[in-house]
């Protein structure tokens, strides 16, 4: 279900979450998301998990003692087919299987659709606030799940 992502596959995640991401950010008043230029440190960290074989990608991290779900991106192919929840699935026992006490993301506040699939999977609105990047001016909404 996750397998690691190698270097040479930074090209073919980039098209992924360029590709994924295009209503997202569109949303958001952008035109086209990227570009992406963390990727090849990300895989080479090991932080960059393929989902169901190339289907989509999770890019994670750790914050003291949470998995942090920085991006979730599913091919657009496979969207509304369940991928997204298993690959949520497939993180959570991950983050319980290395000790992690909590799973924490955040979404874009225009995007109520994502904010009521990922409450509907146990996570919880913590903060509302501006982004970080400054890329645009639409607040994001922080989400935890406890795993304890």
């Amino acid at each position: 279900m996750l397998t690691p992502a190698k270097p040479e596959d930074a090209a073919a995640l980039n098209r992924l979450i360029e590709v994924a991401f295009v209503p997202y950010v569109q949303v958001l008043g952008r035109e086209w998301p990227g570009p992406y230029p963390w990727l090849p440190d990300a895989i080479a960290a090991g932080r960059v998990l393929w989902v169901e074989d190339r289907a989509g990608c999770v890019v994670i991290n750790r914050d003291d003692d949470s998995l942090v779900i920085e991006q979730i991106a599913i091919d657009p192919d496979h969207q509304g087919r369940g991928t997204g929840r298993r690959a949520m699935d497939a993180l959570e026992a991950l983050a319980r299987k290395v000790g992690f006490k909590e799973m924490t993301l955040y979404t874009a506040q225009l995007h109520t659709d994502l904010v009521a699939f990922y409450s509907s999977l146990g996570f919880r609105v913590t903060d509302i606030r501006p982004p970080a990047s400054g890329k645009d001016d639409v607040p994001r909404i922080h989400m935890t799940k406890p795993l304890v």
